[in-house]
Parts: structure tokens; C-alpha cells; sequence
């Protein structure tokens, strides 16, 4: 097969498949929505657990003793005060709480990643093969995710008992030799050899997810595979060893930039559905020899493509909210709720904040970075509760559960004509956005249940997905408005309500 079949089948797999291949992308992201789940629980038990005993009140108090004021910004100290606050918080008890959530957390981010990364390339591999990508995916998911889970800990063994010698014998040379030069030149060698080590083992490895999906030989025939494909495919893989070094510097590039310009959030959205399915598609297509025909439709505009997607996306969302409401009335009671309970968790304490000092200028003159972060990080926060919804409901619930807590938390500390002045004007836009796409969660959640009880088939799931995806372009509809009018015209709005 020639090389640039398998570029081609990259750089044409997201934007013929959005809908159908995406949702896994997607799915990647809302990975560490679910892994906060025995977090969120946890820190839960230990907050009733302090509650309880009266500490959390002790904590309160000492907490207002602690003059922040006085913190030196330049070589800021920890008061006595706040240590002997903080010192309140920590028993035996929420110790052992805290470290068994993490604990969860681990786990069940290991074997969610595992379902997830297992199911995107088994849609990658169905889109090359012209087959139905999101089935296949469905598919893939349930019958690989055994030994992607195998695989990834044994890179984590790998990589991590590497960097653990590595830094077991820096520590020892340090140690044993009293030249400062010395140490730091012994020092940099331990780094450098065990950076070559770690590319070395990554190189090798590269292929073993693709053999994992293409050949489906387990994990040991994978890595074999893996292994040996430089020594089979020398060309091949030279190609790929300088496509990959090519994405990792241009993605940082891009990453780094959306920083500095104050769009993180975008760079991150750019990397997840686009650079992301576009270096998976290459990969597999390259390594299973095959890729992407051509279809007659390509030559339709990307603008009027775009277009269509983006009608479809709000009939679909329009359709949601009435097609479903019952979802939607729990998701606003939880949301509702959550903010109920953030609100009386801080307003007994007598803070009150005031609005800031120039409100109109609050994100600058013309503050365009501050509309597309805003917006960018609304969606990604939206697309992980719905999607990470598919586990039975609970991460979607919990996401709606957090925000409620941090809005009422806000509306607890600040006096209330500021707070309402600062988020009335954009939040009801986003703030039903945000119920949508938790409802959506809940209701991908009924899926996942139904799928796990195995009533639910592959291709139920999948249209499922498919319907949640096209959901989910209305809703960046919906946010792009809410953070226009966040970043533009509540400050403004503020202003004018308070007259700053």
C-alpha cells in the first residue's frame, strides 16, 4: 500500500465520518468526567464525616482568623493560622476515604479507557473498511476492552518501574559524589538514557493497539506484532516514526499557542476532533494496509456541508428537549438542587464580596479569547456529561451536581445584585444548555444500563450515539451564544445595573 493512502485515509476519516466516528473522540474526553465520579463521592464522605465530628465548623473558623491580606506575594509563607486550620481537616479517617477514592478513581479510569480506546479504533478500522463505524466501534468496545486494559497496564508498568530506576539511581549517584558539576552532568545522563530508553519502548510498542483491533490475536500476538513490524515494514515505519515526531511538535505547537493567545480550551477541542482521529486514522490505515475510498459526495463544499450539519445538529436538539422530558425535569432538579445546597453550604458564613471594580472592562476591550475559551470549555464540559453519562447515568448526574454546587457556592459569598448582574445576562442561556446536556447523559445512561443488561444491541447503541453527537453540534449553537454574550455584553450589562 503507498504511504500516502494512509495519509489520505487520515486527514479524510473526520470530516467523512463526524457523526459516526467522532462520538468516540468525544468519549475519550469525557473520561475524566467519570474517573471524578469516586472522587466526587469521596470527598463527599469526608466533608459528612468532618461535618459530623465538628471539625468542618473548627475549619470555618479558623479559616476567618487567617489574615490573607498579610501574605507576602512575593515569598508567600502558609500563615500559622491556615496550617493549624488545615491541620483540623486531616484524621485517619478521611485519609483512609480519600485514598480509596483515588484508588477507584484509578481503576475505573484504567478500564473506562480501555472500553473507550478499544472502541475508537474498531470504529477507525469499520470506517476503512467500509463498514458501519459506530456499530463496529459498539462491537469492538464490548468484545477488546480485556486486553486494552492488559495492555495499557503493562505500559504504565513499563514506563513507570523506567522512570522509577531511573530516578532510584539519579538519587544514588547524587549521593555518592560531592562535585555539584558532577552530580548534575550524572544527573542529566540518567535523564537522557532513560528518555532513549522510554522513545525505544514506545517505538516498539506503537502498533500493538492497531494489532489489537486488525489482527485480534490477544495482547501477546499484538505485541509480537508490534515488535516486529520495524524489522517487517522498515520503510513504514521510518514514514510513521516521522509522522508521529511531525504531530507531537505540531500539536504542541498548537497547544502551546492557543495558550499564550488565551484559548487553551480550543487548542485542546482541536486536538481532541481533529489531530486525534486524523493520526488514528493514518495509524490504522498504514498498519492494516488498506484505506478510505473516495466517494462521489467529497466534492460538496466543506462550508455547505458544515451548514447541514449544523441544521441537523438544532433539529436534533429541539427534538430532545421535547421528546424527553422527563430527563430534562431531573436533570433541573439536580441542577436546581445543587445549587440550593451550594448556597446554604457557604452563605452562613458572613461572607460577602462585592462587585469588582471596573465591571465593564472585567475581560478587556475586545475580549475575543475569553469568547472562544468560554465557549470551547462549555462544550467539552457538556460533551463529557453527556457521553460519560453512559456509565448507568451517575457521571452526568455528578457533573450537574458540581456546577449546581460551585454556582451556589458563588451566590453564597458574593452580595446578591453583583452575582446576579454578572451571570443572569449569558447564564440563562448556558446554564439550560448545561441541563440538555445532562439530561442527554441521564438518558445515555438508561442506554448504557440496557446494553450491560444486554438488552440493548450494537446497533441500538449506536444510532444512540449517533443521535447524542448531532445533539450535541445544537448545543455548541447554544454555547457559542451564551459565551458571546458572556464575554461582550454581561459585562456591560453589569455596568450599567451597578454603574461601575
Amino acid at each position: 500500500m503507498r504511504i500516502s493512502t494512509a495519509l489520505r485515509s487520515g486527514f479524510r476519516l473526520p470530516d467523512r465520518h463526524p457523526v459516526t466516528v467522532l462520538p468516540f473522540y468525544l468519549l475519550t474526553a469525557s473520561v475524566g468526567v467519570v474517573v471524578r465520579v469516586p472522587l466526587f463521592v469521596g470527598v463527599a464522605v469526608a466533608v459528612a464525616v468532618l461535618s459530623s465530628t465538628g471539625r468542618l465548623d473548627a475549619f470555618a473558623e479558623g479559616i476567618q482568623r487567617v489574615d490573607f491580606a498579610a501574605i507576602d506575594a512575593e515569598n508567600p509563607t502558609i500563615p500559622p493560622e491556615l496550617g493549624e486550620a488545615l491541620t483540623v481537616l486531616v484524621t485517619p479517617t478521611t485519609v483512609a476515604v480519600l485514598a480509596l477514592s483515588v484508588l477507584a478513581s484509578l481503576v475505573v479510569g484504567l478500564v473506562t479507557t480501555a472500553v473507550v480506546r478499544a472502541g475508537t479504533l474498531s470504529a477507525v478500522l469499520a470506517a476503512i473498511d467500509g463498514e458501519e463505524p459506530t456499530v463496529g466501534g459498539v462491537r469492538g468496545a464490548s468484545r477488546l476492552w480485556r486486553p486494552f486494559v492488559a495492555f495499557l497496564l503493562l505500559r504504565s508498568v513499563l514506563f513507570g518501574g523506567l522512570f522509577l530506576v531511573a530516578a532510584v539511581v539519579a538519587v544514588v549517584l547524587v549521593m555518592v559524589t560531592t562535585s555539584e558539576v558532577v552530580q548534575v552532568l550524572l544527573v542529566g545522563t540518567v535523564v537522557l538514557v532513560a528518555l532513549g530508553f522510554a522513545l525505544v519502548i514506545g517505538l516498539l510498542l506503537a502498533f500493538t493497539e492497531q494489532s489489537l483491533v486488525v489482527d485480534e490475536a490477544g495482547l501477546v500476538g499484538a505485541l509480537r506484532a508490534s515488535v516486529r513490524f520495524p524489522f517487517r515494514r522498515p520503510v513504514d515505519f521510518l514514514f510513521y516514526a516521522l509522522v508521529a515526531g511531525a504531530v507531537l511538535v505540531g500539536n504542541g505547537i498548537v497547544v502551546s499557542t492557543a495558550g499564550a493567545l488565551g484559548v487553551a480550551q480550543a487548542g485542546a477541542l482541536l486536538s481532541v476532533l481533529v489531530v486525534s482521529p486524523i493520526f488514528d486514522g493514518f495509524k490504522t490505515s498504514l498498519y492494516a494496509e488498506r484505506g478510505l475510498s473516495e466517494r462521489d459526495d467529497e466534492r460538496a463544499s466543506y462550508r455547505r456541508r458544515s451548514v447541514a450539519r449544523t441544521r441537523d445538529g438544532l433539529g436534533a436538539l429541539g427534538r430532545f428537549v421535547v421528546e424527553h422530558p422527563v430527563w430534562n425535569l431531573v436533570a433541573t432538579l439536580v441542577l436546581a438542587g445543587s445549587i440550593l445546597a451550594g448556597y446554604a453550604a457557604t452563605s452562613g458564613y458572613g461572607i460577602q464580596i462585592g462587585a469588582p471594580g471596573d465591571v465593564a472592562g472585567v475581560f478587556g476591550t475586545f475580549p475575543l479569547n475569553t469568547f472562544v475559551n468560554i465557549a470551547a470549555n462549555n462544550w467539552l464540559v457538556a460533551a463529557g456529561s453527556a457521553y460519560g453519562g453512559l456509565a448507568f447515568g451517575v457521571p452526568a448526574a455528578v457533573s450537574l451536581a458540581v456546577n449546581g454546587l460551585l454556582v451556589g457556592a458563588l451566590a453564597g459569598i458574593f452580595e446578591l445584585t453583583p452575582f446576579l448582574a454578572l451571570v443572569a445576562p449569558h447564564g440563562v442561556v448556558e446554564l439550560p444548555g448545561l441541563v440538555v446536556s445532562g439530561a442527554l447523559g441521564l438518558h445515555l445512561g438508561r442506554v448504557g444500563w440496557r446494553a450491560f443488561r444486554g438488552r440493548e444491541s450494537a446497533t441500538s447503541v449506536a444510532e444512540q450515539l449517533q443521535h447524542a453527537f448531532r445533539i450535541l453540534v445544537g448545543l455548541a449553537v447554544v454555547f457559542v451564544v451564551a459565551s458571546f454574550i458572556e464575554a461582550f455584553l454581561t459585562p456591560r450589562i453589569a455596568a450599567v445595573v451597578l454603574g461601575g
